[in-house]
């Protein structure tokens, strides 16, 4: 019989994945280790916090993980201080449990330091608010001596019903008592710094995790990550939260009511498609602020665009144009109605203008950027200046109606230009169009197309310079224009031509 040679056999991904997670979970127990039995509790604390906030940065659960693990541990002594810090830490009750009794089968002697986590003793908290209640932050001191520290938590309350994006131990809570008084006595009273109770910080807190929570993706920071474990074990600790005040909810007649009331104390015209996007509005406030859902405020009315922008919040292509009315009369109407001193008014409405302004910005770019394929960003921003110069805006008044138009489509730009000069069009529309008229007209349209698509390269080069010597965007065109227009000949039919290489030496010179 022949010799056969077998062919290794490829493991199986069950098969790596399972070797990978020991792999992982042997680190993990190495870290535990290397604490030793007499460390101080708030380090095993902050370890502990740290290891769990990588895992669940990646989208793992080592607490899930740890507690199978412990049922047929190899080691089972190893895994007593990694449980017992689970027992007290574990953001869920169910791995606390899960944790406490696979400790208690394991059956071993415990750290000394097991019985001091979670135990230090709550003292006095405050919180910050901005004067709309778009954000604030809650400081919470906890120990006492050389183990007193602080548990501060930022809050965004423009979505999600509030939610933490930012949480970190300090060591000097004092200090931290002291920033958060000098920040809201320099605001010009658009903070407050006030004491509260520690249920009442417990409330706050523990809705503002599970608003965290409840994200696939939150956007929080390092420090969340970080101390996301132990944040959550001290909220735990704090006395019974106080009551929260309800979400409200509002019926169709409600609804209605509102928006009559908004439109009779705006002053903005009725019609049904104010009515949807005031109807909108009230709705994301329903969603993302159900206690204070006509609550107005700069990142709630930002974060309510936003919605428009990615589709959370479906409008019509006209309803969307009127949000430019819309919301700034919402916001003031709401400012009155909350009672907002005039001096916080202003800013709300800033930012509120900044943010359609910026919109009509990035969907008007949509159509400047229609072959960037290959370019690196400088290209793209080179791009977009150019044609931005060549072409400022897609809305331009034809005779007596405002139109928007496509840049790319060289017909529609034609038209854009022609937009800018209103003596073209008068003269264009004379049945005899005279010659100085038409190579004006030819000229300029030349050039803004030129400056499009960047050839010759020199045009927008000349523009450049011209633009850095400070003169404006329209004598910088007239320039151009001049320039082509002394080199335009007529030929056979009612075409025009010109010497490209006596242009591109003529713009050289252009200075």
């Amino acid at each position: 019989m022949s010799d056969m040679t077998e062919l290794p056999q490829q493991e199986s991904s069950d098969q790596t994945e399972a070797e990978d997670m020991t792999g992982l979970l042997e680190e993990v127990l190495r870290e535990f280790a290397e604490l030793g039995p007499d460390a101080d509790p708030l380090r095993v604390e902050l370890v502990t916090s740290e290891i769990l906030g990588e895992w669940w940065e990646a989208g793992d659960d080592l607490a899930a993980e740890l507690i199978a693990f412990a049922a047929a541990p190899p080691e089972p002594e190893r895994l007593v201080a990694p449980l017992a810090a689970l027992r007290a830490l574990a953001t869920t009750a169910e791995h606390r449990e899960a944790a406490a009794e696979a400790l208690e089968k394991l059956d071993l002697p415990e750290p000394p330091w097991a019985e001091g986590l979670g135990q230090a003793p709550v003292g006095e908290c405050w919180r910050t608010a901005d004067v709309y209640g778009d954000g604030g932050s809650v400081l919470c001191v906890f120990g006492t001596g050389e183990s007193r520290h602080g548990l501060l938590v930022a809050i965004n309350y423009a979505t999600q019903g509030g939610w933490a994006e930012e949480a970190a131990i300090v060591e000097s809570p004092e200090e931290v008592v002291a920033e958060l008084h000098t920040q809201a006595e320099q605001s010009g009273d658009l903070v407050i710094c006030e004491s509260i109770t520690p249920g009442r910080a417990h409330q706050i807190l523990a809705d503002a995790f599970a608003g965290t929570e409840r994200q696939d993706d939150p956007e929080v920071t390092d420090d969340y990550v970080r101390f996301r474990v132990v944040a959550m074990a001290r909220t735990r600790a704090l006395p019974e939260r106080e009551p929260a005040a309800p979400a409200q909810v509002l019926s169709a007649v409600q609804e209605a009511e509102i928006i009559d009331d908004f439109i009779r104390g705006s002053g903005i015209p009725d019609s049904e498609v104010t009515r949807v996007c005031a109807l909108r509005l009230i709705e994301f406030g329903l969603e993302h602020d159900p206690r204070q859902p006509l609550r107005v405020g700069p990142d709630k009315l930002v974060a309510f665009l936003d919605a428009v922008d990615d589709g959370s919040v479906e409008l019509t292509d006209e309803q969307d144009e009127a949000l430019e009315a819309v919301l700034p009369a919402w916001a003031r109407w709401g400012a009155n109605r909350d009672g907002l001193p005039e001096h916080a008014v202003e800013p709300l409405l800033e930012a509120v203008d900044e943010r359609l302004s910026e919109r009509i910005v990035e969907i008007e770019s949509i159509s400047y950027l229609d072959d960037t394929d290959g370019l690196d960003e400088a290209a793209v921003t080179d791009l977009l200046a150019r044609r931005r110069f060549a072409v400022p805006s897609v809305y331009t008044e034809i005779g007596d109606e405002e139109v928007e138009l496509d840049p790319t489509d060289p017909e529609q730009r034609r038209l854009l230009v022609l937009g800018e000069h209103p003596e073209f069009q008068h003269s264009l529309t004379e049945e005899e169009l005279d010659e100085e008229t038409f190579l004006a007209v030819a000229a300029y349209t030349a050039v803004v197309d030129q400056l499009w698509d960047n050839e010759p390269r020199e045009v927008w080069e000349a523009a450049q310079r011209l633009s850095e010597r400070g003169l404006p965007r329209s004598e910088v065109l007239d320039a151009l224009a001049e320039v082509l227009s002394d080199r335009l000949e007529p030929v056979e039919g009612d075409g025009l031509e010109f010497d490209i290489d006596d242009y591109i030496a003529a713009l050289t010179e252009l200075d």
